[in-house]
């Protein structure tokens, strides 16, 4: 053999210990036929300071082989919800697997207790999806978990659906992600707001609102309309939105918004500017003088209408759902971070809407 040959042959064996040593990692991976995939968490407290872990998976098509349901559901008394699915982990013949998880609910007991404790798991272990979906329920938790899905979506894909804005989704039902929650429960210079689910006996769920907090505690609800309001100073409106009017029906299609921040003797002095174009959808039918500045005038009174309520909602607990402290955030010394919810309750907030009317050259305004 010579030594060329005996060169190539080395480094053939090489080669093959390599591609075993790197695929040594897959020896210990679990089957996706042997693994539970979670689609829903659900977490609610209980009267000994413990908590039940909800858990709804989907059943795979081979595996539901003459039965009707698609999904199974298991309730799970814990101290943590590490615990829970710890043992859980007893009961099962597969892993269960949070990776998949799509939403994360929390009863509203655990919302006024604090949520910080309840969300710790998700971010330390990395275990769930950083892009969960995070809402609170407001009543039966069980319904919503061992209930079958109306139209017949994917465990956790249903509620995913409900707030992307390529499916389900609007301005108003305020999307909240996992990462979005937790990293405002350690920012004291802005505070979450988390929308509120209630079972539906048509559909699974019904939204009924959004929760501002104070910390990591809710401290009030806005209604619907107001969170129109907060996306649109967030700038997180970027798809259309219907508004509904006594003289006409309007659709957003949109929107700018300035904000000019200062401090003066202590005192925040902020002012918002928005420009809004919408397009006319349909009009009353009953009003006749009807014209474009009678619509644009009753737009901006309601807008008006609408966030003079959000503010004084959260101005009033010192709830900055909005983020106007992480404008000030190069302005206070960051050992006084703490205190801008107090700052917060004494500033002074200018907000002005700058409408601009499309369609209007249609037959809707004779």
């Amino acid at each position: 053999m010579t030594l060329l040959h005996r060169t190539q042959r080395l480094t053939a064996i090489g080669a093959a210990v390599l591609c075993l040593l790197a695929a040594g990692g897959c020896w210990d991976s679990k089957d996706v036929d042997n693994r539970l995939l979670v689609g829903a968490i659900g977490i609610e407290s209980t009267k000994d300071g413990r908590l039940n872990a909800w858990f709804r998976m989907p059943i795979t098509s081979s595996a539901i082989g003459n039965e009707k349901d698609t999904f199974f559901s298991l309730i799970q008394h814990g101290e943590t919800v590490m615990d829970a699915i710890n043992k859980l982990q007893y009961k099962l013949p597969k892993a269960l697997d949070v990776s998949s998880t799509r939403t994360v609910m929390l009863s509203k007991d655990i919302a006024n207790s604090g949520l910080l404790p309840y969300l710790e798991f998700a971010v330390r272990d990395r275990s769930v999806p950083l892009d969960a979906v995070i809402a609170i329920v407001d009543g039966n938790m069980r319904s919503i978990f061992v209930r079958s899905n109306p139209i017949g979506e994917l465990t956790g894909i249903y509620t995913k659906l409900y707030f992307e804005p390529y499916a389900g989704g609007i301005p108003r039902k305020n999307k909240a992600m996992l990462w979005e929650v937790y990293s405002k429960l350690l920012n004291p210079l802005q505070a979450n707001l988390i929308p509120v689910l209630r079972e539906d006996k048509r559909s699974l769920f019904t939204q009924i609102g959004n929760a501002y907090f104070v910390e990591d505690k809710i401290a009030g609800m806005l209604t619907m309309d107001e969170t129109l309001i907060y996306e649109m100073i967030t700038q997180r409106l970027v798809h259309s939105e219907i508004v509904l009017m006594s003289r006409s029906d309007l659709k957003i299609v949109h929107k700018k918004t300035r904000i000019k921040t200062k401090l003066v003797d202590g005192k925040p002095m902020i002012k918002v500017s928005i420009w809004v174009s919408v397009a006319l959808t349909d009009k009353s039918h009953q009003e006749k003088n009807v014209t474009e500045d009678t619509i644009k005038a009753e737009l901006n009174e309601q807008l008006q209408k609408l966030t003079k309520s959000m503010l004084q909602k959260t101005q009033s607990s010192g709830s900055d759902i909005v983020g106007f402290g992480n404008w000030y955030r190069g302005r206070l010394r960051p050992e006084t971070y703490t205190s801008w919810p107090e700052l917060y309750r004494k500033a002074d907030i200018d907000v002005q809407y700058h409408v601009r009317l499309r369609n209007t050259g249609l037959e809707f305004l004779k």
